[in-house]
């Protein structure tokens, strides 16, 4: 397990992630953080592990060579393992 440190993702407010993830037809399989209020919908169980509240599903929180933050879910509505 990683442990990030979330210090340098900035506070500004954006666009509620529930709202983000549930809008369209089409589930989001990976998003990029841009400040922590990305992150309000989650709750973070692991220092790489998330769990949407709303959906109740466990999301990957890493970070990319670039330096920015992206969460990716894990599993699919039907419960299998989402790849790559």
């Amino acid at each position: 397990m990683s442990d990030y440190d979330l210090s340098q993702i900035s506070f500004a407010s954006s666009e509620e992630i529930g709202t983000f993830l549930t809008a369209s037809d089409k589930p989001v399989k990976r998003r990029k953080i841009a400040s922590l209020g990305d992150l309000d919908g989650f709750l973070r169980v692991a220092s790489d592990t998330l769990i949407h509240k709303i959906q109740q599903d466990l999301w990957a929180l890493k970070k990319e060579a670039d330096g920015n933050y992206y969460i990716e879910r894990l599993f699919d509505d039907r419960g299998a393992p989402i790849k790559g």
